[in-house]
């Protein structure tokens, strides 16, 4: 069969389906509203982690189980669960944004008050946070550490705020978490100091006590006990200077938790719309229109030699 007979056979058919797939893409394109993007790339700043590395080289030199200082701020797994934390969205949602025509407002009104395509008041869930986080897309490089951040929005301005707002909470995110952690491994060196300062004084108080009462040792069993007890006292001792350094280094570290991003590439305000995509519509509505039309027209033929016997 030529083409021009296909056509010709089945003209009502293709007619009809290339008619729905341009009226389904114009539907689909008019009931997407015009959105902005604005990408920024953001990375800790390294020169941060000196005292971190610092503080986890005594960690292995005293043989202390304290909590990883570089999971506090350069872990890229943690800062991942943090973009995706309710939290974000929570604050994120309570901060100010500028738009194109000089409103000022919250981030969580300015979404209310957006347009949405029809299947998205249906489908996705109209809660604020919900809302933050359909217009907010992180991705964090395991490897590299670099945090991307893309703020999505119908006016280009409140997209490239988006970036920034996102970007300013995950850093007061970041310091809370390492101040939280600093205090917890400040308590747990303290306690460790105080247990240690313990043992000596009680190891201290063992050999002065012995001693006292023999002030003459003669024999070789009193001078092996004075030896043992003052091996006990030195152990003692250098397991509480440790243990005291290692809790004003923990003291140290609590008062020193300032987080810095390096801006790698920030956002910029978008001059033309990212969605909606017309041309890709169409090009989509139509290839599944000629799919319909060719499984139709293999059906119709499967089914017209089976009723004529061939």
């Amino acid at each position: 069969m030529k083409w021009t007979q296909f056509v010709n056979q089945y003209k009502k058919l293709l007619i009809c389906s290339l008619a729905i797939a341009i009226s389904g893409s114009s539907i689909v394109s008019l009931s997407i509203p015009k959105t902005y993007c604005s990408i920024k790339q953001i990375s800790i700043n390294a020169s941060e982690d000196k005292f971190e590395k610092a503080t986890a080289k005594l960690k292995i030199l005293f043989n202390n189980p304290i909590i990883e200082p570089s999971k506090v701020t350069t872990e890229p797994e943690i800062i991942n669960e943090l973009l995706k934390s309710p939290k974000l969205f929570l604050l994120m949602g309570e901060e100010y944004v500028k738009t194109s025509k000089n409103k000022k407002l919250k981030l969580k009104d300015y979404l209310s008050l957006s347009r949405e395509p029809w299947w998205c008041r249906l489908f996705n869930s109209q809660e604020e946070q919900s809302k933050i986080r359909r217009c907010l897309m992180t991705e964090v490089d395991l490897k590299t550490g670099i945090i991307s951040i893309k703020g999505s929005a119908q006016d280009p301005f409140v997209a490239y705020e988006i970036t920034q707002i996102a970007s300013k909470v995950l850093q007061s995110m970041l310091q809370a978490y390492t101040r939280n952690i600093a205090i917890i491994n400040m308590d747990n060196t303290r306690n460790q100091c105080l247990r240690t300062k313990k043992k000596y004084d009680k190891s201290l108080a063992a050999y002065a006590k012995y001693v006292d009462s023999n002030t003459s040792p003669t024999s070789m069993e009193e001078m092996s006990i004075i030896d043992s007890l003052q091996k006990n006292v030195d152990i003692a001792l250098e397991e509480y200077n440790k243990a005291n350094l290692q809790y004003h280094m923990a003291e140290m570290k609590e008062k020193r938790h300032l987080i810095n991003f390096i801006t790698l590439k920030d956002g910029n305000i978008a001059k033309t719309p990212e969605h909606p995509r017309t041309f890709v519509n169409l090009i989509i509505w139509l290839f599944y229109a000629i799919l319909f039309d060719f499984w139709s027209i293999s059906i119709h033929n499967k089914i017209s030699r089976k009723i004529h016997g061939k």
